[in-house]
């Protein structure tokens, strides 16, 4: 083999051979995607209606039996609110109100500074995220879902990618 064709071989394989290892790499499933949520995307998007534009949402389901473990879960919303720091003055906790009436007792384990939304019959679909956090959009579309109850992983995953989300947001 010539000199120049040597070269020629050389600068091909200079291009080729990262082109044939990421298609062997992908093709053989070596290759994970990062994932850069905690949460459970909502697969397709749910609007709320009556919702007022303006600020992020962490939002929570409340049934009209809304005892202990429902009382605990605000309270882990609420401190996962307050751990979001500077950025808790773009967002708001919200009680999605399934029921048409709720006793004092049961408003009364709902914070002062919450605010609350009935899910209208279109929106009855939220309505089995009862035991989830959800995030809502500046606009009311609800994106993403946690379970508190898998533990304090999808708490501090859930003010992750609620600071990353405002942080990167057009909303402002």
């Amino acid at each position: 083999m010539k000199s120049h064709q040597k070269t020629m071989l050389l600068v091909a394989s200079v291009f080729l051979v990262p082109l044939l290892l990421a298609w062997l790499v992908l093709n053989m499933g070596w290759f994970e995607r990062g994932v850069l949520s905690h949460g459970q995307w909502l697969e397709p998007p749910l609007q709320l209606e009556n919702y007022t534009p303006g600020k992020w949402s962490i939002a929570q389901v409340v049934h009209q039996q809304c005892e202990e473990q429902c009382a605990e879960q605000w309270s882990k919303l609420d401190n996962a609110w307050l751990a979001l720091g500077i950025a808790k003055q773009k967002t708001q906790r919200m009680a999605l109100l399934n029921d048409v009436q709720l006793s004092v007792e049961q408003l009364a384990t709902i914070d002062e500074g919450v605010a609350q939304l009935r899910l209208t019959q279109r929106n009855q679909a939220l309505a089995g995220y009862d035991q989830q956090w959800l995030v809502v959009d500046p606009t009311g579309w609800v994106i993403l879902s946690y379970q508190p109850s898998l533990g304090d992983e999808q708490v501090k995953g859930l003010i992750t990618d609620l600071k990353r989300l405002i942080k990167n947001s057009r909303f402002q």
